[in-house]
């Protein structure tokens, strides 16, 4: 391996990159798991709501009680937005992971920059049996920041559509639910490159 000044300043670099991005990729689970009853909460809501203004409570017992009908929708109401307004404060902590992990490999794509004349191509991509190339953590990395962006960008949209259809609501568990089961793959993707830097992240 190359001992150059450049080499091992890159390589720090990426060290700690990694280091940077694990707990965020925990923090990251955490936050879609802690989404997942405010989900259901809300789902179940929609459709209590949508009975409510369905049912003609005049032609029914409860036409006795005044107002109602009126005061149950604006407490399913209250409740939804309660909910709605926790998932948001999660789709924030989201934004916030996925801005640092921008600016991690940001930071680290700006010192290679500026240090592949010194470095050369050789060296960038040579590699051993616990250290990957450089030019592999640089691709992981940016596949990881791809795969950040992207969700985050999907759940946004996700809460976004729903916002003032009953129907979109009730679905939103199991439409939430197919985005992740569809970006099963990338989020693999990155436990693989986390494993794969293990031993590297541990040398120094």
């Amino acid at each position: 391996m190359s001992e150059k000044p450049a080499f091992v300043s890159v390589q720090q670099s990426l060290r700690k990159s990694f280091d940077a991005i694990e707990p965020l990729h925990e923090e990251w689970n955490n936050t879609l798991l802690e989404c997942n009853p405010h989900l259901t909460s809300l789902s179940n809501l929609a459709e209590q709501l949508q009975a409510c203004q369905r049912v003609l409570f005049k032609k029914t017992p409860l036409s006795s009680f005044i107002n109602l009908q009126e005061h149950l929708r604006f407490k399913l109401q209250a409740a939804m937005e309660f909910n709605l307004e926790i998932l948001n404060q999660k789709l924030s902590t989201l934004q916030r992971i996925r801005d640092s992990v921008s600016q991690v490999v940001g930071s680290v794509l700006y010192m290679y920059e500026t240090s592949i004349e010194k470095i050369g191509l050789e060296a960038i991509l040579e590699r051993s049996s616990l250290c990957p190339s450089i030019a592999d953590m640089l691709e992981w990395l940016q596949d990881i920041e791809k795969h950040y962006r992207n969700q985050y960008l999907q759940r946004k949209l996700l809460l976004q559509v729903c916002g003032g259809h009953l129907s979109d609501i009730q679905a939103l568990p199991q439409s939430w639910a197919k985005q992740r089961d569809a970006a099963s793959s990338k989020q693999q993707h990155v436990e693989d490159i986390l494993l794969s830097v293990s031993f590297f992240r541990m040398s120094t």
